[in-house]
Order: structure tokens, then sequence, then C-alpha cells
């Protein structure tokens, strides 16, 4: 039979969906109604109407139709459902001007008129992810804003962030995003002016690039959310697979935030420059809830039909878009080519190779124009490209309009110019000799530099590639600069480097190498890259000897860190630590002096030396004081009132915090003020304050985050005290109710989100999920401490479960690992845990311990004995006497020898502590036994005291339920 006759409907989604399904009849060979009818199950006329109501059909019957004809289930579904929520009522939409493609276009198309998430188009090059693009913005009225990474996008932080927002700005000199900007918060404004100059006329700070980072983020976030509360704004980043770094740190951070701005980005397959660690964020986001993905693969041949139709290269028959397709396969790039150049047999079989062949016969001017084009691989200005090809301008708009006639070259909006595809722009590179290459990146480098408003990135990319090292030099310090304004330490790093491999080649000056050394170190160590520093100390530092004394102890401080930070040496960066001190001796007080102070201090605590730690710390600030800085001591007196907190001394800290807050007017920022509720909430927990107190220290940063609209890892950090502190003190409601605010993403800078969320689950008797949590944390889990503080929780909640065999092998060879750290005075609740885990192997009916249990007992008491520091000395453990007290009772309990005395004052001392769980697992373990020891009265009591303690625990609440209903049933057999 031949074709089914069409209804007649609007344009529209439903339109699309009747049009898809008559191709994809024909394309089957036309089968008749009945055999449809055979192979779905329903009627014929069923069938029919399918193809020929205005009516939309129910999804079940399409479904079985399109399986019927070998069509895509997806692709109709999207087009079913695109048509099942249309507006009836709405304008028609527009001609696509697209050939195929309707689901996606569907999908797209509602995508940018969206609410949020991220929709990704992949697909391999020139398969039409930028057409589908084009195509769904012109057919929704919301504002796209479209930023375009390029190959030299790695070397320009956040280039396609700064083009999308810079679109927003000039459509209408700025009104929108300033209107936007003033219902942000204060600091939006400075933050976006890193990237947007025109925002502010003052000058971005360079200082604190890390938090400035996450101000730039919050920024970028609360501008797009602002735009799009008054009007319809969706976004769309181009060729993401070759972005910077921080542009996709910046979308993982707005799509954490749940921001309602659509997203859309490109990204291909087939690009050889994506690097792994762009495949691994592109999988990390895809696993994020409110993420799609999209990919294009080629055109069937009533595609290609429609293509070759709307570009108006067919020429009313069908056996030339067969032949066509038959050699282009249905990719969309290589069919455009292919009926360009001409129905010729003998065109070569490969894409690159048909390329090549279409820019082989262009006059001389139009293959100049082409082959500056390719060098430049991405928009050029006009007038640059008649610079750089030293033709005159009416020349090169005559070879441009031929280019474009011949589909060879795109027009933007600014008056600028490309290649219309990159694999166009590789076929024009192909065509140049080497020195051809670099005179062309030699002039536009020139061109670019001294035009001004170029990214100082791209122009020195331009002289390194012309070989002109001298040049490139400058421009990379210009480009590391530049990184530093827009918070991109990777890439700031990564210019600095670079221009001490240039200093190999004696094209810098010396006290140039020393800057870039030092700012290459700092760089690299705010991007967490602690191994490449030390590959600096190693390979690349300066030779002090030859020195100033000042720039010599910045250069020697930075050693010491690597020293402490990567070497674990803390005796080396002692000794380094005093090289440096003694370079700056005789010379005024400065800030090098108190950082140098402050890096000794944190080696001498590793040392457990502390008393000169805190004679270091007293000195760095009373160099402050005598500075008159009052943002350094802030700083410094945060830090010494956490340490001597630490070493037993509240008084005293809390007077330090003082101190720090009488010495600056307000607020200090929100990043110092979380440093310092940071070290004030950790003193009080240590302490075991009650939770107001905690709170109350926290109360100012918490309130600031909360007016500037900011989420970062010390602040998230200081949220998660203040949880924990409820938790310590029994409050499981309240902890449950401030943990709301904690951000819990996998990143690494909201684990302690995760971490007292864990803390949570397990006294609210889900356990499993804080197992999963705890070994889900492998982020955190590289260092000792960290393996140390998840195998803790991990093998509370494993006791909890009645698995004491798993808690001892989770938590035993962690603790073991940290026995010589001084930080083991911290740890009491690790011994503590693992001793309860030995006594709960313990087979009850034995009337002595087996060998096993002997064993596990005598490899705990080694433990403790190895241990650098004791952490259940009542003079050195924060839990004072309650701590020993209890560890004592867990190892009689062991031997089977515990006493109700025993448990009962561990009890007490949990008590004074403020630590209510922890006195009524103590009154459940003497409740136990009185039990064993036919003491019912006795048991009776502590199980009342122990419920009352439990309230808010539920697995403790219910061992003293069932304790109490075996008391019970005791009683009722006598």
């Amino acid at each position: 039979m031949g074709a089914l006759p069409s209804p007649v409907l609007p344009p529209g989604a439903h339109q699309d969906l009747v049009r898809a399904l008559h191709e994809l009849h024909h394309e089957a060979g036309w089968p008749s109604l009945r055999f449809l009818a055979r192979h779905t199950g329903v009627s014929h006329t069923t069938v029919s109407k399918v193809f020929s109501s205005s009516v939309l059909p129910p999804w079940g019957t399409v479904e079985l139709l399109v399986e019927a004809m070998g069509g895509s289930r997806a692709e109709f579904h999207a087009l079913w459902l695109a048509a099942s929520s249309a507006d009836r009522d709405a304008a028609p939409p527009p001609s696509p001007g697209i050939a195929g493609r309707r689901a996606e276009l569907a999908v797209l198309r509602d995508h940018l008129a969206g609410r949020g998430g991220l929709l990704v188009v992949t697909g391999e090059a020139g398969i039409g992810k930028s057409t589908l693009v084009d195509a769904a913005a012109a057919l929704t009225e919301t504002r796209v804003a479209v930023g375009r990474c390029l190959p030299f996008s790695t070397e320009v932080p956040l280039m396609p962030v700064v083009e999308l927002l810079r679109s927003i700005h000039d459509a209408d000199d700025g009104r929108w995003i300033g209107e936007a900007l003033s219902d942000c918060p204060a600091y939006a404004r400075e933050a976006l002016a890193r990237l947007l100059p025109e925002l502010s006329a003052a000058a971005a700070s360079t200082d604190d690039v890390d938090f400035a980072q996450q101000h730039l983020y919050a920024a970028v976030a609360a501008v797009l959310a602002r735009l799009a509360a008054t009007r319809p704004l969706a976004v769309v980043v181009e060729d993401l697979h070759v972005s910077d770094a921080t542009t996709l740190d910046l979308l993982e951070y707005v799509l954490s935030r749940d921001v309602d701005v659509p997203i859309t980005v490109t990204w291909r397959l087939d690009d050889q420059r994506v690097q792994r660690w762009r495949s691994e964020w592109l999988a990390r986001v895809q696993a994020l809830p409110r993420v799609r993905t999209m990919t294009l693969g080629p055109l069937t041949l009533a595609e290609t039909r429609d293509q070759l139709r709307l570009a108006g290269w067919l020429d009313g028959t069908t056996d030339r878009a067969r032949r066509i397709h038959e050699r282009s396969r249905g990719h969309p790039l290589f069919t455009a080519h292919l009926a360009i150049q001409g129905d010729d047999p003998t065109l070569p079989p490969l894409l690159a190779d048909l390329l090549d062949r279409r820019l082989g016969d262009l006059s001389p001017d139009q293959d100049r124009v082409a082959i500056a084009l390719g060098v430049a691989d991405g928009p050029v200005d006009v007038g640059l490209v008649a610079a750089a090809t030293g033709l005159d301008d009416d020349a090169v708009l005559d070879a441009l309009r031929h280019l474009a006639a011949r589909h060879l070259v795109s027009v933007g909006a600014t008056d600028t110019v490309r290649l219309a595809h990159p694999l166009l722009a590789d076929a024009a590179r192909r065509r140049l000799l080497p020195g051809e290459v670099r005179r062309l990146h030699r002039t536009y480098a020139e061109l670019l530099g001294r035009g001004g408003g170029a990214d100082p990135a791209v122009v020195a990319e331009h002289w390194r590639l012309s070989g002109e090292t001298a040049e490139e030099a400058r421009w990379r310090a210009a480009a590391a600069r530049q990184a530093r304004r827009r918070t991109d330490p990777r890439s700031e790093a990564e210019h600095w480097l670079r221009i001490l491999d240039l200093g190999r080649e004696h094209v810098v000056a010396p006290e140039g190498l020393v800057t870039a050394w030092l700012s290459a170190f700092d760089a690299l160590q705010l991007s967490g890259r602690l191994e490449a520093c030390a590959a600096l100390v190693d390979e690349a530092q300066p030779d002090v000897d030859a020195l100033p004394d000042e720039q010599a102890a910045k250069v020697i401080r930075r050693a010491a860190q690597v020293a402490w930070l990567v070497g674990d040496d803390p005796e080396a960066a002692v000794v380094l630590a005093d090289r440096a001190l003694d370079r700056l001796s005789g010379h005024p007080v400065g800030a090098g002096l108190v950082h140098v102070l402050d890096q000794r201090a944190n080696a001498l605590m590793d040392l457990a030396r502390y008393d000169e730690a805190t004679r270091d710390l007293q000195g760095a600030l009373d160099a402050c004081a005598e500075l008159d800085d009052d943002a350094l001591y802030f700083q410094t007196a945060a830090t010494l009132a956490w340490h001597v907190g630490h070493l037993g001394d509240l008084a005293a800290a809390l007077d330090l915090f003082r101190r720090a807050r009488s010495r600056v007017a307000g607020t200090a920022g929100p990043w110092r003020e979380a440093n310092l509720a940071m070290m004030h909430t950790d003193v009080l927990l240590r302490h075991h304050r009650p939770p107001h107190e905690v709170e109350e220290a926290a109360q100012r940063v918490l309130d600031l985050g909360r007016e500037w609209q900011l989420d970062f890892h010390l602040l998230t950090l200081v949220k998660a005290n203040v949880v924990e502190a409820y938790l310590d003190a029994g409050r499981t409601g309240d902890a449950a109710a401030r943990l709301v605010d904690v951000p819990r993403s996998h990143s690494y800078d909201d684990w302690p989100g995760q971490w007292v969320s864990a803390r949570l689950d397990i006294v609210q008797g889900r356990t499993d999920d804080a197992i999963r949590t705890m070994r889900g944390l492998v982020k955190v889990g590289g260092s000792t401490r960290n393996r140390l503080n998840r195998a803790v929780w991990e093998a509370t909640a494993l006791l909890w479960q009645e698995e004491p065999e798993q808690a001892w092998a989770a938590l035993r060879d962690p603790l073991e690992a940290f026995l010589d750290s001084p930080g083991i005075v911290d740890y009491w609740m690790a011994f503590l845990v693992l001793a309860r885990a030995a006594a709960d192997m313990r087979t009850p009916a034995a009337a002595r311990p087996s060998d096993a249990d002997t064993a596990a007992l005598e490899d705990l008491e080694d433990l403790r004995r190895r241990a650098r520091l004791d952490p259940l000395d009542p003079q050195r453990s924060s839990a004072g006497v309650a701590a020993g007290v209890t560890w004592e009772a867990e190892l009689v309990r062991a031997r089977g020898t515990d006493t109700v005395d025993q448990w009962s004052r561990a009890a007490v001392a949990w008590g004074h502590l403020g630590r209510p769980h922890a006195a009524a697992y103590c009154r459940w373990r003497a409740a136990q036994v009185a039990l064993r020891e036919g003491r019912g009265a006795v048991a009776e009591r502590l199980l009342r005291r122990a419920a009352a303690d439990a309230r808010e625990h539920v697995p403790l609440s219910r061992v003293i339920a069932e304790s109490s209903g075996r008391r019970t049933a005791a009683g009722g057999r006598r």
C-alpha cells in the first residue's frame, strides 16, 4: 500500500509526531493497515486513526506501532510527551528549519523553556549539536545566553561564562543584570566584576583567592537566579569538552544549588583533546538528579532528504539524496559538503579528505583569508583578518562573501567571522608549512596585544606557537594575574610553571623567576596540588643564598610547608623554619615573620612540643599587634586560641577569641569569621560545653552566610559542629533540625555534612545508611587521621548491628596507623569503641575468656601502651575521668568480671560532661550486671534512669527496653 492520509494539524508537537509516524511508515516500506494490526494486536481502524486523526492517540498504541515498524521507541516517546503536554491555546511555533531531530528538538525546546537542570547534548564532530541548539533556541521566547569554549579555553579561566554574562550585559547596556544585582547579596557585584570589570570601578582584590572563588561561584548562581526570576532565561555553553576546569567547577556548583535556570551544554565525543579529568567530570554530573543526556546519531535517509531540501540542494529526485546518504552515512556535515561540491562519484570517501578538497580550489585571496581563520581557530574581527592577511578591507570582504556563499564561513552577530566548522579549521591549517603557521601566530599575537582588550592567555598562546619565548613570558605573567583575579589557581599555576620552564632558556630575569616560583607554589597549594609543590621545591627552588633575606625567607618557608604537609617530617620543617627566621633576624617586623612563626608552630605541635608552639604563636600575635594588622591579628589570635584550648585552658582560649573579635569593627568577612567560628566551636566541643554555647559562638557567621547566601567548606564545618554539639547533648531532634541547613553533597567541601548526617543516622536507628555514608567518604580517606575518623563511626554503627567482629576489623588497623601521631590524644572515643567490640565478641555463656578473647584484650592494651600520648589519661583526655573509667569497665566486661559500681561511676562521669547517651549506655551495662547477679530492684532502677537518658537514641532505647522486658519476664516467673 502507499502513504496514508495525514490530518490537518497546526504546526507544533502533535504535527511533529504525526509527520514522524508517516516518515517511519515510508521507511518501513508502507506496510498495510492489516499487517500493522496483526503485529500490534489492535484493530486496523485503530491503526488508521493513529496516522490520520487529529486526536492524539494513546502512547501504548503508538509504542506498539513504532516497534512494529522498527522505529526508535525513545525518539517517539519524547515526541508523544511533547505533544501531550503542549499548550493547545498557544500560538503555533515557527518552522524549526532543521532536518529531522523532531524528538530531540522537542526535548531541547522544552528544556530551554523549563525551570532548571542540565541537558548535555553529545555527539561526534559535525553531527549537528550546535544546529539543534540554535533551532531550539529559535522556537522559544526564553532569552538564551550563549558562551563558547574554544581550543584556547583551557588557557583562559571562565571564558564561556564571561561571554554569556557579557552578552546579557551588552544586550541592554547592563540594565537587566543591574536590576538582578540590586536584589543579590552585597558582595555579588564586586565578585562579578572579576569577570566583567565594567560592573565596578574598584579593582578586584587578589587576596584570599580560595575564598574569593566561593564568592564568585555564589555570585554567578545568585545573579542567574535573579535574572531568571524577572524574565525567562536559559544558558548554553558550546563545546564544553574543551573548557577550562574552573568553568566545569562553576557549572557543577550552580547545578548543586538547584538554580532555576535551564543549562544546555554541547559535548563532542570524538575529540582527542578531551582529557580524562573532563570525562570524569561529565560522568560525575550525569549522576545528579536534574541532569539528562541526549546523544545525536546520524540522520535517516528521509532526514537527509529534508536536509538537502531545506538547503536548496535537492533537484526534485530521490536518487541524489539516496546516493549522498549512502556515502555520508547520514552525517550532516559530510552530507552538506558532498552536496555543495557536486554529485561527483570521484569525491573522496572520508570527510577530512573532502574538506581538504573543498579548500583546494579557492582563489589566492580566499585561500589567505581561509588559512588566517584556520590559524585563529575561533571568531575573529574582520579588521583583524585584514591586518593578518595583509589584504585591504575590500579584498577581505570580497573573499569572505565568496567563502560564505560556499558555506565555508559563518558570520557572528558582532562583526566577527570564523570558518564554519572546527574540522574546516583543521583542514586550513594542514595547508600551511610550519614556518607559515608560526608567522601567522606571531602576527595575531602582535595585533591582539597591540589592540588591547584581548585575553592575555590567548596572546601568550599565540606567542608560544610563534616560537617567540621572551614575549610569551611577558604575556604569561599577565595571564597568570588574570587567572588570579578570576579565582582560578589551577590555571594561574600553569602559567607560572610555563614561565619557570622559559627561564631555563634565559629569557626571564632572575627576579622574575623568583616571583614566578613563589606565585606558582602558592597557586599549586591553593589548588590542592601538594605533590607538585614538593616537586617545585626539589627541582626548581631558587638559590636562597643568592637572594635578599626577605625573599629567601619566603622561599624557605614554603620548603618548610612541603616538609610538614607532604614529607610528613615536622623535624625538618622546624629546621627550615629556623633558617627562615635567621634570614629575617635584624629586619623590621613584617607579615613574613608572622607566617614563618605560624608554620613553625604547626610543625612543633606535631612533635608534641606544645610550649614552644605556644611561644611561637604568641610571638606571631605580638608581631601582628606591632604591625597594626587587624585582619592578621584576628586570624592569628584565633589559631592561638584553638591551640591553648586544645591544651586544656578553656578560659585562656575564650579570652583570645574575645581579643580577636575586639580588633575588628563589625564583621571580618565570611571567610575569617568562619575560620574563627570553626576554631571557637571546636574548642567548645572539646570541653563539652552546652550546645547553646556552641551555637552562640557560630551565630555571627551563620547569620552572615544566610545574608550573603553563601555555603563554603569552613561554614559547613561550623554548621556541622553545631549539629555535633546537639548530638553530644542527646538532643537528636534539635540536631536533625539544624542538619537541614548543612550541605551534604558528595563534593569534598561538603564532607562534614555527610559526617554528622551519618552520626544522626546511627542514633535514629539507620545504621545501614550510616555505614554506607562512612564507606563512601573516599575523598577524605587519604590521611591516617581521616581514615580513623571514618572508622570510629563505621565501627559504632556495626556494634549497634551486633557485628562486633566487623567493628573490630573496621577500626583496629586505622587506630594502629595513627598511634604515633600526637593527635592520638584526641581519640579516646576510638579506644572505647574498640574496647566495646572486644567485650561484645566474648561469648556471654563462657565462664572465662577464650584464647581469642584473651588475644584481643592483650592487643587492645598493647595499642594503648604504644600510643604516643595516652588519650585515656584523665590529665590529657578531653573526656576526663569518664573515658578512663569506661575503658576499665569494658575490659573487665570482656573478662566477665564487670560490676554495677564500675558502670555506675562511668555513668555519673558522663553525666557531669553533659553526655546523657553515654551515661545511659553505662547504666544499661550496669543493669545487665545487676540482672546477672539477681538484683532485680537495682536493675529496674538503673534501666528506668537509662531509658530517660536514652531518649532520642533509637538503638540504645531498643536494647534498654529489651532488657526491661527480660527483667519483667524473669520477675513474673519468680
